[in-house]
């Protein structure tokens, strides 16, 4: 499905642009590959993405949230997604070591308790759908309520947004530049 071209863009397309990157994204279209692509159905996508840009500003820890993201983005082999992550959780500060960490799980050296139990529970939803009582119980001891709602709607958002892009063939950008 292709991207729409500049002169076909029409205000709600426009208000797509301007859900993550405001004025200028509504002038200038997306920097983001993924989000002309969501152009093609700027109800559904524009919906979508301000779920999915709530999600960037809940209670969880921002490095969590990346942790999480980035394992997902792995476990599902989504390069679009996972490129995306590197460069914000790069902003962060974090580098290769990290990286190789999120490839390596919740078994890596790297990790605290609590960004073990996250790995593990992202690991857990990834390949059994669920998540066991035990795993439950030790994260429900160092998270509140809307932490673990939002850990939950986290990995289940970005499976969704791991299978459309790898199903799309997402083209990659580089916005290092």
């Amino acid at each position: 499905m292709p991207s729409i071209p500049p002169e076909a863009w029409t205000e709600e397309i426009r208000d797509l642009f301007a859900v993550y990157e405001g004025e200028e994204g509504r002038r200038n279209g997306s920097k983001y590959n993924f989000t002309h692509w969501f152009a093609n159905h700027p109800e559904l996508a524009t919906n979508w993405m301000r779920y999915n840009h709530a999600l960037s500003r809940g209670p969880l820890d921002p490095v969590l949230r990346e942790i999480v993201v980035l394992r997902v983005a792995h476990r599902f082999g989504s390069d679009y997604e996972w490129n995306l992550h590197e460069q914000i959780s790069g902003a962060m500060g974090f580098g290769a070591e990290h990286f190789a960490a999120v490839r390596e799980g919740p078994e890596s050296a790297r990790w605290n308790a609590l960004e073990r139990l996250c790995l593990r529970a992202a690991d857990a939803l990834c390949e059994q759908h669920d998540i066991d009582d035990d795993l439950w119980q030790a994260l429900s001891a160092q998270l509140g309520p809307k932490e673990m709602m939002e850990l939950l709607f986290l990995i289940g958002s970005y499976t969704l947004l791991a299978w459309v892009l790898r199903t799309v063939r997402m083209p990659l950008e580089d916005l290092q530049t």
